[in-house]
């Protein structure tokens, strides 16, 4: 892989693998593997987070559950028609799924 280098002045700006636009991780190859990994490391956060917010006792009612669980979803489903040629890739996929396990585990 070719690395760039821009200089100005005193700084020097490194290219990176991936760049960032509009909340969807383009990689230098167009496959997207980078976006999976950022989406699940989102979505895991968000998961965790919203468990904290639930209470202990009794569980929380399915309407809660259900609109907690967006929150996950939609981190995952965002910018899907870009990025959807990482879905080619078999362990892109299971990442996927194991959001979807721990959204499960948390009985979200």
């Amino acid at each position: 892989m070719q690395r760039a280098e821009l200089t100005t002045g005193e700084y020097a700006i490194h290219s990176k693998r991936a760049v960032k636009h509009l909340e969807v991780m383009i990689d230098d190859r167009f496959n997207f593997n980078s976006h999976v990994n950022y989406a699940y490391d989102k979505a895991a956060k968000a998961i965790n987070a919203v468990t904290r917010i639930m209470p202990n006792s009794y569980g929380p009612s399915s309407s809660k559950r259900r609109l907690l669980a967006n929150v996950p979803l939609s981190i995952l489903r965002y910018g899907g028609p870009a990025w959807i040629p990482a879905l080619k890739n078999k362990r892109n996929v299971a990442k996927l799924y194991s959001t979807f396990r721990l959204m499960i585990m948390r009985e979200l």
